[in-house]
């Protein structure tokens, strides 16, 4: 069923769904029968929570987020845990069947199993903080507290169980993951949980009609956050195009710019950086060369020496490449990057000769990665040295060109295998 996935996914798979039989082992055979009282109810809500689920806005990472929170949440708040377990079980069901073309077994299995464990531990810590289905009052600040307990337990079992998930599936660094699921999932659980504590209320005192009517607000939050999430793939769609029209220029560097991001990453993952850092830096590493589109053809492409008047006119591409940038709202943060990636520790780099500890963490990670990428692939002057080769050169001039920590960190990445070419 998942052999083809790591033995520590298979691991945690397995520890997911001890987990989740659990859960239903202590619903299923005596409380059954409870879906049979106020069935209409029971079934209205099987039928939103189902719908909600159909709707996912995809995240980075290849995680999903939709607006069935809130609809759970009021679940919780009305019928309590047992109901909880039994509805959510249900429709996760009908939602991974429906998408079995597209959805791996283990990964549906894995699902179910994540949204029962959800389900699961946040109605009975609502419960068990006194929590009493089919009473709320939201103008008791014991009520609210209660919610935001439950939100917040929610939200970092659900972040934490896919991040683990994806990180031993994708080996990519779990903090990463984790801040990033985090700072796009946790507005939207910010912005659903009044609107579940308000559809349960509503139910309670005014009954399924109302209930239908306040669909309509939950419906358009979630669509705000999906235009949210469409506007931030044209930002990344856009930057692509830049870095594709910077390599037409110049078939050597074909690839250049994902290669440097691909190692920007992973030396900025090594050296353990915030993860707002390191979006800033890919955005950079993608866009380091965009000031190559003001130089001529002839002097990039030259396969000899460049004279000092042509070497001078390369060397005006990183404060051109910034001035592109820094006049985008999204990329701004990233301008300064750009424009002083190709300083060196000693003062001998350019635009401004700065030096040590002047120089960006950002460009200093730059840099290197360049470096590394132009040692290692083909050029017009000359071919990619070996890996060995080039790593040694690098440390040779680790304090000097390079910071040492940055040289440290690609160092240490490569031993490790994050990084692998096939050179020489």
């Amino acid at each position: 069923m998942i052999k083809h996935t790591p033995k520590s996914f298979r691991y945690f798979f397995i520890f997911t769904l001890i987990i989740s039989f659990l859960f239903l082992s202590t619903v299923i055979p005596i409380e059954l029968n409870i879906l049979y009282d106020s069935f209409l109810s029971r079934l209205f809500f099987l039928v939103i929570l189902t719908a909600a689920q159909q709707l996912p806005v995809t995240l980075p990472f290849h995680a999903e987020v939709t607006v069935d929170f809130a609809i759970l949440l009021s679940i919780i708040m009305i019928f309590g845990s047992k109901i909880s377990i039994l509805l959510v079980f249900i429709s996760t069901v009908i939602t991974e069947y429906k998408r079995r073309k597209i959805m791996p077994f283990y990964k549906s299995v894995f699902n179910i199993n994540l949204y029962i464990i959800m389900a699961g531990t946040s109605s009975l810590l609502y419960e068990k903080l006194g929590g009493i289905p089919g009473q709320i009052d939201l103008t008791q600040i014991h009520d609210i507290l209660r919610i935001i307990v439950v939100t917040c337990t929610y939200l970092i079992v659900n972040v934490g169980l896919i991040t683990i998930a994806l990180s031993l599936l994708e080996n990519k660094r779990g903090y990463l993951i984790f801040f990033n699921t985090i700072k796009l999932t946790l507005p939207n659980y910010i912005a659903l949980a009044p609107l579940g504590s308000l559809l349960a209320v509503i139910y309670i005192n005014i009954g399924i009609f109302g209930v239908l009517l306040f669909l309509i607000p939950l419906l358009t939050a979630r669509h705000s956050f999906q235009l949210y999430m469409n506007m931030r793939k044209v930002y990344l769609d856009t930057i692509q195009a830049l870095a594709t029209t910077i390599e037409a220029k110049d078939p050597y560097t074909h690839g250049h710019s994902d290669r440097v991001a691909k190692y920007s990453l992973i030396i900025a993952e090594e050296m353990k950086l915030p993860g707002d850092f390191i979006d800033m830096l890919k955005y950079a590493a993608l866009l380091h060369d965009i000031g190559k589109i003001g130089i001529p053809e002839q002097i990039l492409n030259k396969p000899g020496k460049l004279s000092e008047n042509e070497f001078n006119k390369v060397k005006q591409h990183p404060e051109l490449g910034a001035s592109i940038v820094e006049k985008l709202d999204f990329l701004s943060k990233s301008a300064t990057f750009i424009k002083f990636h190709h300083e060196r520790l000693n003062g001998s780099g350019y635009p401004q000769g700065l030096c040590g500890e002047d120089i960006p963490l950002g460009a200093a990670i730059l840099a290197v990665a360049d470096a590394f990428d132009a040692m290692t692939t083909d050029r017009p002057y000359r071919k990619a040295w070996k890996v060995n080769e080039a790593m040694a050169e690098i440390e040779k001039n680790s304090g000097i060109q390079f910071k040492a920590e940055v040289v440290k960190a690609l160092k240490d990445s490569l031993e490790k295998g994050r990084i692998s070419i096939n050179v020489g």
